[in-house]
């Protein structure tokens, strides 16, 4: 996953990439990558914990279908930071039905009363704590069939307002998966800067308007960190500005008419600082050193400083 894109250590050419510090922005964004993602393949702990829990809710409900979701299957997560998302379909008419989301929640807690949980703070789903990472968030969900008998979509249950959200995560996996064979792999790393960027500037966004918005940005192979970060700052600052419609429902409902404002200035103060260090090293402007220090105040430390 990892984009190994060259640049030239403090020691010359034949310099092996691991020794290479970080004089140049290619070199910088690179080490910035590995800094932020997760190392190895982790798809076979989740499906572990996903059987697991499984096991455990079947004692209490007839669980449908199965299956873990979220940034870490779909190559999106932070190190150390994101939870697996686990979604549950249980059968409508005996869990759910005249049901509120909050009730549903709460009987999934229940289920799991002999271990740690709580409810994840957007109302959508039970964290069950681990000793080791990653907590799983279990998604209880029905399932909407249309006329061909295929799933139209999942109903995901949102305790914060009472409703229940319409979500698409398959379709959504495979849409990444799409857009990553256009783009490359360095599409995916974008995603996971933007996300390191909002874990550092309070979390006003949520992880899928994040994807959402990296769907909407890029469309052609992203060769340069430094200008394709730079035109997710831009094009996400006019997204975020009203309501982005989204695969059948709204992907920033979440945003208040306080908090949209605020979203707004921070991606255009990205956006701005963005375009300044870009011009620092375009057109053979050399200035490296001033470029990944604008960077740095963008995505914070996990963005290495210039020689360390």
């Amino acid at each position: 996953m990892t984009s190994l894109r060259g640049g030239v250590g403090f020691e010359g050419r034949k310099t092996k990439r691991l020794f290479q510090m970080p004089y140049t922005v290619s070199v910088s964004f690179d080490k910035f990558v590995e800094n932020i993602s997760l190392t190895g393949d982790h798809r076979e702990i989740a499906n572990n914990r996903k059987e697991r829990i499984v096991s455990l809710l079947e004692n209490d409900f007839t669980i449908l279908d199965s299956f873990a979701t979220g940034s870490i299957p779909r190559y999106t997560a932070l190190k150390g930071v994101a939870d697996l998302d686990v979604m549950v379909v249980l059968h409508f008419g005996k869990h759910i039905d005249k049901k509120t989301p909050a009730q549903v929640l709460q009987a999934v807690r229940d289920s799991l009363g002999a271990y740690r949980t709580n409810v994840r703070k957007n109302g959508q789903a039970v964290t069950l704590h681990y000793e080791s990472w990653p907590d799983v968030d279990i998604v209880p969900v029905s399932r909407t069939v249309n006329d061909a008998g295929t799933v139209s979509h999942y109903n995901v249950p949102d305790m914060n307002t009472g409703n229940w959200l319409i979500s698409r995560p398959r379709k959504h996996s495979s849409d990444l998966d799409a857009k990553a064979s256009i783009c490359g792999s360095q599409f995916r790393q974008i995603i996971r800067m933007i996300k390191q960027w909002n874990k550092s500037h309070s979390e006003l966004l949520e992880s899928y308007h994040i994807e959402v918005m990296a769907l909407k940005t890029f469309n052609s192979s992203i060769t340069d960190f430094s200008w394709a970060v730079f035109q997710y700052f831009d094009n996400a600052a006019k997204l975020a500005a009203s309501s982005l419609y989204h695969e059948g429902d709204y992907v920033d409902d979440y945003l208040d008419w306080q908090t949209r404002p605020e979203v707004v200035k921070r991606l255009e103060t990205a956006r701005d600082k963005a375009r300044d260090a870009w011009y620092e090293t375009y057109n053979g402007r050399g200035n490296h050193k001033k470029a990944i220090e604008t960077w740095r105040q963008i995505f914070g430390d996990k963005f290495p400083a210039y020689g360390t």
